[in-house]
């Protein structure tokens, strides 16, 4: 049976409204992030069982409060975002969504969210605030200042680990330090390799994110500093087999793929092209989550 106007009129505003709020919300980034944090979680249960219920929540929680910060970041730069081609089409940029309809939104996603995270401890309520809040207010502001704003934003970046171990074992431990420790090293050379293929647009919005020289990125300090991230992911691979939250081979398993992103940071290093840049990013894709897999994985061999 053919569909009526009246419905594709119903169906279309319905679409543009569910592409915005995941444009609004940075979905993917979102769901990536929460990812990890259950990942953590998982890990840190060392073998324990694994209850739906609570994962569901860390979830939920976890991606309300990552939303929230999302908002109030796009909020805070929708002027700027007018000027990248990667942005410019986001929901406040072009007016399709109101600043404070976007507010209250993330005033929402934001109580929510560290209301969820509370039912675990407090300590991952104070994480999911202090994320947030670093996220939105010290790194989105520091973007216009200098390449420093990376190093601040990857703690905000990283806690989702540190959230993660929390909600299992009820406080901050050496586990969860680590696994902060991976995801903070782990996303220097992922930004860097995103920061050179979008430098024209960050210099064009007046980001100051990658150091420059001449006008142009400065290659040699962005590839010198992902080649030295990449160098620390590789005894810090072995740390959770040395905690005893994982088996040896799989913590090798985990050696040889910071390995792999060493080869492909060198790469960008030797050659810093638009090609290897590319390589390095796509790499980094996988790298977090299979590493958290294999730490998870290997519990069930010790």
């Amino acid at each position: 049976m053919k569909r009526t106007s009246s419905t594709k009129a119903v169906e279309l505003p319905l679409g543009r409204t569910l592409s915005d709020l995941a444009a609004l919300v940075k979905f993917r980034l979102s769901a990536t992030v929460v990812l990890s944090s259950v990942l953590a979680y998982f890990v840190a249960l060392g073998g324990a069982s694994i209850s739906l219920w609570a994962v569901s929540v860390l979830t939920m929680g976890g991606f309300l409060t990552t939303a929230a910060a999302n908002i109030l970041n796009e909020l805070l730069e929708k002027d700027f975002d007018r000027d990248m081609a990667r942005t410019q089409n986001r929901p406040l940029a072009t007016g399709r969504m109101s600043s404070s309809d976007a507010l209250l939104l993330a005033g929402f996603a934001s109580m929510g969210g560290i209301t969820l995270l509370a039912l675990f401890n407090p300590w991952t309520a104070f994480l999911g605030m202090v994320s947030l809040i670093s996220y939105a207010f010290v790194y989105t502001p520091l973007k216009r200042v200098g390449p420093v704003a990376v190093l601040v934003g990857a703690i905000p970046g990283a806690l989702p680990a540190l959230i993660g171990c929390a909600a299992a074992q009820g406080q901050i431990t050496l586990l969860g330090l680590t696994l902060f420790a991976i995801q903070f090293f782990w996303q220097l050379p992922h930004f860097y390799a995103i920061g050179y293929l979008g430098f024209a647009d960050y210099r064009r919005a007046g980001f100051k994110l990658v150091p420059e020289r001449n006008g142009e990125a400065d290659t040699d300090r962005l590839s010198r500093d992902a080649v030295l991230a990449c160098l620390a992911l590789i005894p810090l691979a072995l740390a959770p087999f040395a905690l005893g939250f994982t088996n040896l081979w799989m913590s090798v398993l985990v050696v040889l793929l910071s390995v792999a992103f060493l080869y492909f940071a060198y790469g960008f290093r030797r050659e810093p092209t638009r090609k290897t840049a590319l390589r390095m990013m796509f790499f980094s894709f996988i790298y977090l989550p299979v590493a958290f897999s294999l730490y998870w994985l290997g519990q069930q061999f010790i």
